[in-house]
């Protein structure tokens, strides 16, 4: 074999090497700006979570019937209809 196919060889080998460290490098890069987007999404998720109980929380507690009644009669002036008041249907 000639020598200069012998260095052509070589130097396309080493060509190739390179260009794979540096697509592995780069594909390493990627990976930890993915690992680390992923790692702010789940936080997000965990802090969305949270407040979702929180309001949960907050809706049971402002919808129970002793409360409605209570908002109804102090600051709607509401009550409930007297017995005579109250005239039946029939279907």
């Amino acid at each position: 074999m000639p020598a200069w196919l012998h260095y052509l060889l070589l130097s396309v080998v080493a060509l190739l090497l390179f260009i794979s460290s540096v697509a592995l490098v780069v594909e390493r890069f990627n990976y930890r700006q993915w690992f680390y987007q992923l790692q702010q999404l789940e936080q997000q998720r965990d802090e969305l979570q949270i407040e979702w109980q929180q309001l949960q929380l907050e809706h049971s507690a402002w919808a129970t019937p002793a409360r409605i009644e209570k908002v109804a009669k102090q600051q709607l002036h509401m009550h409930a209809p007297k017995p005579e008041d109250i005239i039946r249907v029939s279907p």
